[in-house]
């Protein structure tokens, strides 16, 4: 019994760290979900301060877009899209000018050019994670067999940001590590029923179309490894 309740917590813990692991692995690619995200809080200021009734309200949102900016740097960052970076470094540039201009009038123009760049940053970031998504078939390659409702058999490269590359690797080993230790301290029939619960977890996720590549590249690296675990078991009662 003792030993029971031993693989029981053992395979619950497990189970909550995988779900760590899916957090943790994709702190770099949030943040492009992110940096959208403030994107689009600070076109709505700018917008705002843009068809504001007089200067000084027009002030007051353009303060609040600044302060989105300088807020959401660290997310630009981390996304590692440059191309959207240089478009945020110009927002801020045109909102501080909106503060400096002597009237009104001049304070319009700089934002009619904040807005666009809001504008061209949010269209570089959808293409950004576009192609992060779409990935390109190299040297490392996960390729899984699949049947009817599951995963189709596919290629699924490593996406090309080298942090991220690096988490990924890293939140697998430690998933890999998890698993051996299913396979040497819990009982045949309770590590079988964990592991085709990865299975079915990571299968049901995969089937998700708008998996971003990052996160396929994970789930198809978990089912190889429960799969491999599941053969090793195989034939045990």
């Amino acid at each position: 019994m003792k030993t029971y309740k031993k693989a029981v917590l053992l395979l619950a813990a497990l189970l909550g760290l995988l779900g760590l692991l899916l957090m943790a692995s994709f702190t770099t690619y949030d943040a492009c979900e992110v940096a959208n995200s403030n994107t689009l809080f600070i076109k709505e200021q700018t917008q705002l301060a843009l068809a504001a009734p007089n200067f000084e309200k027009s002030k007051y949102h353009t303060f609040k877009a600044l302060k989105s900016v300088y807020t959401t740097k660290q997310n630009f960052k981390d996304c590692g899209c440059e191309s959207a970076s240089e478009q945020l470094v110009l927002t801020e540039v045109n909102l501080k000018n909106v503060i400096k201009a002597p009237e009104f009038k001049d304070a319009k123009t700089f934002l009619d050019i904040a807005l666009k760049n809001t504008a061209i940053c949010l269209k570089v970031l959808k293409n950004f994670e576009e192609n992060q998504n779409k990935g390109t078939y190299g040297d490392d390659l996960l390729v899984l067999n699949a049947i009817q409702r599951e995963p189709p058999q596919e290629a699924v490269s490593l996406p090309e940001n080298q942090e991220l590359q690096d988490a990924l690797k890293r939140s697998l080993s430690k998933f890999q590590n998890s698993m051996d230790d299913v396979l040497n301290k819990v009982d045949c029939p309770e590590a079988l029923k964990f592991i085709e619960k990865v299975q079915v977890q990571s299968k049901e996720r995969l089937l998700n179309p708008e998996l971003s590549q990052a996160k396929k590249y994970y789930h198809y690296g978990v089912l190889q490894i429960a799969d491999n675990a599941s053969g090793q078991l195989k034939g045990c009662n």
